[in-house]
Parts: structure tokens; C-alpha cells; sequence
């Protein structure tokens, strides 16, 4: 059905073997990162006899635990067939806990990310077992690179908001993917620039073989060139120091609209947003600087404090540029993830690295 080969996680020998390559790769070479890909059962389908994950490692394991050989379980009995579909859930669960543990003990600065299907997470779940949102919850993984390919825009946004959305996955940066095969340059600078407003740590293009020389001179011209010094620091790598220069970015934005009397804010309210506007530049920049706990804390303490009053600062310009402060809102959202990031990583990690040295 799949036409690839595909392991059983269930089995001991086969996650012995791929921790031991995962092993090799992070000890020989200088990788920043490792991305789990196709870290799932292969699609399945019940009605057409389309299931997997029967090998006799999982059918012996399970029979110890329920009693039942899975061979012989099938749909029509909701109960066995759930008990069914949540061991082999657990065998993916289970493998990326023990690639994350494993690694970080070793390279406690490793990223590790995965590639992940947006679909509904009960569907998918059923059809493939791929729990991400637990992962993303526990702190197993850095990053989500949600698989979110699309033709259009549109359909682009209705993959992405759902997972961006999810409360749970503040713990890891969520960077939504585009597909740039067979996609016209300007759709694909469309869809970057819709994730570009949306509450994002990033984004992913898949693959760097349709990277065509157009779309490099376009972000060549955007972003600068690659050979460029002057360059904004890695959201996975630098979070504090993302989360400042961003902030630093979106003040600019503002500036630039005041000046040119764009945005609509009254006076006092005006000068009650600019001085708080100014003490959260402070306070990015200090934690950018100086990562501390105390750091964070405060900066985490002043984001907070403006977030809830942005709606009313915001309020006349909302009624004139509904878009445009929503896409504000949602820059200062990417500031908060990033900031709950870097806790995790850059202090948390930070901290265990500096206690296996000594």
C-alpha cells in the first residue's frame, strides 16, 4: 500500500538499531539538529483491511497485556480495537521519549524536531498513530514542523490556525511547512508572508531542491544576503535575543505609522502606550543580554502586563485596521512563545549542561 518500508517500533532490536545511527550522527558530525520524519504507522484504512504495526514483537506484547493477538482484533469491537490503536501509539510515544533522553544526555544543545501531519489530531491518531501534541506538551521535542502543504493560501491558513491554536504546544517552537513543489513563486510568497502574520516562532520550506534562483533573489532582496553579517539571530538557537530583535522590529513598524499619523490613539492614551511600549523594549533587551531567571521573569511580567492592554489602546485602530492589530497581536503572541521557548531551552538546558560539566 505505503511502497516503503516501514519498522516496527514495538520491536526492541529495530529501536536499538535507530538509536544507535541516531547515536552515530550526533557524535561524528557537527549537526545543530536532528528531525525525526515519518515517525508514524503508515496510513491506514480498517474498511479496505489496510492496518499495520502487526509484527510478532507487538502482537506478543500485547497479547501479555490484554490477553487478546491483535491479528485477531478488529474494529467492530470499539473497546479492544482502542486498547489496540493506544499500544501502538505508545510505540511511537514511547521511541521519541527515548531518542530525546538518550541524545540530550549526550548533547544536551541538540534540536530535535520532528515532521508532523496537521490533520485532526483524533484522525490522525486512528490513521497513524502520530501523537505530536504530547510530545510538544512534555518538552520531548524543540520543534513542530507541521507538514501544512498547500496549493493556495487559503487552504494554507485552514492546516496552520487549528495547530497554532493549541495551548499545549507553548513548550516547543511550532513552524508551520510549505511545500514549494510545483508552487508558483508568488504563491509561495503569499503563503510566507500569511504565516509571517500569524503567531509563529518561523516557517519550513520543503524541499531546498525547489529553492529556484527567483525565490532566492526574492529573499535575497527581503532578507538579505546569505553571506550577510548582519544577521537576525535563530529562534531556536538565540530565543531571547529573537524575541528582542523582533519586538525591536515590531516598534519600528509602530514608530514609522505614528509618524505618518497611520495609527488612531488619543491622547493620554497615546503617551500611556509608548511609555509601556518602551519599558517592554527594556526588558526584552536586558534578557537578551543578560538571560537570567530574574530576567525572564520580569520581561515575562511586562509582556503580560501589555498584552492585556493592548486591546484597549488598540481599540479605535482596530474599528479602522482590524488586520493590521490582529497581526500586531499575534507578533506579541510569537514574543510570549518565544520567551517560554528560551525557559525551557536556553535557561532549563542551560542549567543541566552547566550541572553534568561539573
Amino acid at each position: 500500500y505505503s511502497k516503503k518500508a516501514f519498522l516496527d517500533p514495538a520491536n526492541p532490536q529495530v529501536r536499538r538499531y535507530l538509536i544507535a545511527l541516531l547515536d552515530e550522527i550526533s557524535s561524528s558530525y557537527e549537526v545543530d539538529g536532528i528531525q525525526l520524519d515519518y515517525i508514524r504507522y503508515p496510513f491506514q484504512d480498517p474498511k479496505v483491511n489496510q492496518t499495520y504495526g502487526y509484527g510478532q514483537a507487538a502482537r506478543e506484547q500485547f497479547e501479555k497485556l490484554t490477553g487478546v493477538d491483535p491479528i485477531e482484533v478488529y474494529p467492530r469491537d470499539r473497546a479492544l480495537w482502542q486498547k489496540w490503536t493506544d499500544f501502538r501509539i505508545q510505540q511511537i510515544d514511547r521511541f521519541v521519549a527515548t531518542v530525546s533522553s538518550h541524545l540530550r544526555k549526550k548533547r544536551p544543545e541538540l534540536i530535535l524536531s520532528a515532521a508532523v501531519f496537521a490533520k485532526p489530531r483524533a484522525e490522525r491518531l486512528q490513521r497513524l498513530q502520530q501523537n505530536w501534541e504530547a510530545w510538544a506538551r512534555r518538552g520531548t521535542l524543540d520543534m513542530i514542523v507541521p507538514m501544512t502543504y498547500a496549493p493556495d493560501t487559503n487552504s494554507l491558513r485552514n492546516l496552520a490556525q487549528p495547530v497554532l491554536t493549541q495551548s499545549s504546544l507553548s513548550r516547543a517552537l511550532v513552524l508551520p511547512g510549505i511545500r514549494l513543489l510545483n508552487l508558483p513563486d508568488i504563491i509561495a510568497v503569499d503563503q510566507i508572508q500569511l504565516l509571517r502574520d500569524l503567531p509563529v516562532g518561523g516557517y519550513a520550506l520543503f524541499a531546498v531542491e525547489n529553492l529556484n534562483g527567483n525565490l532566492r533573489k526574492i529573499f535575497s532582496r527581503t532578507q538579505g544576503p546569505n553571506d550577510s553579517s548582519d544577521t537576525e539571530p535563530l529562534p531556536y538557537r538565540q530565543p531571547f535575543p529573537a524575541a528582542a530583535v523582533r519586538y525591536g522590529a515590531l516598534q519600528r513598524e509602530w514608530n514609522f505609522l505614528l509618524t505618518s499619523n497611520q495609527i488612531w490613539i488619543r491622547e493620554p492614551i497615546l503617551s500611556e502606550w509608548g511609555k509601556q511600549a518602551d519599558a517592554l523594549s527594556e526588558s526584552l533587551n536586558q534578557l537578551a543580554a543578560e538571560p537570567s531567571p530574574q530576567n525572564l521573569a520580569a520581561a515575562k511580567t511586562v509582556l503580560l502586563s501589555f498584552r492585556s492592554q493592548f486591546p484597549k489602546w488598540m481599540q479605535e485602530q482596530a474599528r479602522m485596521q482590524p488586520y493590521q492589530v490582529q497581526v500586531w497581536d499575534n507578533r506579541l503572541a510569537t514574543i510570549e512563545r518565544l520567551l517560554r521557548y528560551g525557559e525551557r531551552t536556553a535557561l532549563n538546558r542551560g542549567r543541566l549542561n552547566l550541572a553534568q560539566q561539573q
